[in-house]
């Protein structure tokens, strides 16, 4: 099976989409799958893929970078490029499905595409999806798609609510390797470090430092815990455009650590280390959360989830069984639940133990044998 995957950004540009789709076309090679992957921005040098496993597939990189990453024209003129180069390759070598990474825009180019080139479509929307666009008439974007995987509920909900039909939906979120939480014997001296390094209880959070992440309300809370606790830290993983802010914001707080960003298995390292792990994300017009990564991966790591009621974050995390759910904004409730995990050596097992197996299904190989059956029902 030839698969074209059209996704704009790639590693080593960070992000859970980016490495979604660099994961995903790995997995697929190790599958027997042929995989070209056309890309907008990022590495095209196996050497560039820095924390990330080795690429045995063929990328193509548009031309112009010069654009304005994230702009409108940046976008337009990549689907046109990835329309026109995947058309041109088809000629030479017949792909046998086109999987494309984004939303209405690229449904909309790869609609076209599919119908161009009489093979079947497959689109993966990883994020909440703009609200101004969720209307009936934009449903047509998706005429020509064969299946849309979804990574929430939520999204096929909204996808549903506007026309979709629901036998195009398939809902199937990202993956982590299990594999790399296994090793215990591996971090167990280097988490036994960073335990005696930081007070206790250690609250955790991993994600790209921007305004939707939410993290103002988390350093908010974690003052609360303080004034509770008296000893406490808060480790923040991850930068972004809001770094300057949040740290300028947690100046008066001692325990407080930006880390920036990690390599990977040091963030696990972190995650095993830590006794809580919180995402405190908020909805935004433009920017909403989608199934995230990095709460599976402190399922993964075995930490009890406090998370925000957005997105796809119902998805993996249910209230009193792995974690606790709050309203977005609260950093009381923020708060509250975080106290109620510390102060509750039984339910902190409970999640963690209840985590450990959640998981299980979200393990790569897995998702991949899932997304195969999609490839496999439409051909």
């Amino acid at each position: 099976m030839r698969i074209a995957r059209i996704i704009e950004y790639f590693p080593p540009h960070v992000g859970g989409m980016e490495r979604h789709g660099l994961t995903l076309s790995f997995e697929q090679h190790k599958f027997g799958r042929d995989v070209e992957v056309f890309i907008g921005y990022g590495g095209d040098s196996k050497s560039d893929f820095k924390d990330a496993p080795k690429s045995d597939f063929r990328i193509y990189k548009t031309p112009l970078q010069f654009l304005p990453l994230y702009s409108k024209i940046r976008r337009l003129w990549f689907n046109f490029w990835a329309y026109n180069k995947v058309r041109k390759n088809h000629q030479n070598n017949p792909y046998d499905i086109i999987h494309l990474h984004g939303d209405f825009v690229e449904a909309y180019f790869g609609g076209k595409l599919s119908k161009k080139l009489d093979i079947p479509t497959v689109i993966t929307i990883h994020a909440g999806l703009n609200k101004r666009l969720l209307k009936p008439k934009n449903a047509k974007y998706f005429k020509n798609i064969s299946k849309i995987i979804c990574v929430s509920n939520e999204i096929a909900n909204d996808l549903k609510i506007i026309g979709v039909p629901e036998d195009k939906l398939a809902v199937i979120s990202s993956g982590i390797y299990l594999i790399e939480f296994d090793s215990q014997n591996i971090y167990e001296n280097k988490i036994a470090i960073l335990r005696n390094q930081y007070s206790k209880p250690v609250i955790i959070s991993v994600g790209v430092l921007r305004l939707a992440k939410g993290f103002k309300y988390l350093i908010k809370a974690f003052k609360i815990l303080k004034e509770k606790f008296g000893e406490a830290t808060l480790i923040i993983i991850g930068d972004g455009s809001e770094r300057d802010k949040l740290e300028k914001q947690a100046q008066n707080t001692a325990d407080i650590h930006f880390l920036g960003r990690q390599d990977h298995g040091k963030i696990i390292e972190y995650l095993k280390s830590s006794d809580v792990f919180v995402l405190p994300s908020i909805d935004l017009p433009q920017d909403r959360e989608g199934t995230p990564t990095s709460i599976m991966e402190a399922m993964a790591a075995g930490l009890p989830v406090v998370a925000t009621k957005v997105g796809g974050v119902s998805y993996l995390v249910r209230e009193n069984i792995n974690g606790f759910l709050v309203n977005p904004g609260s950093y009381e409730e923020l708060a509250e639940a975080i106290i109620k995990i510390i102060d509750n050596h039984d339910i902190a097992e409970k999640m963690s133990a209840q985590n450990l197996e959640d998981i299980k299904q979200k393990d790569w190989p897995v998702i991949v044998k899932k997304i195969d059956e999609v490839y496999k029902s439409i051909l």
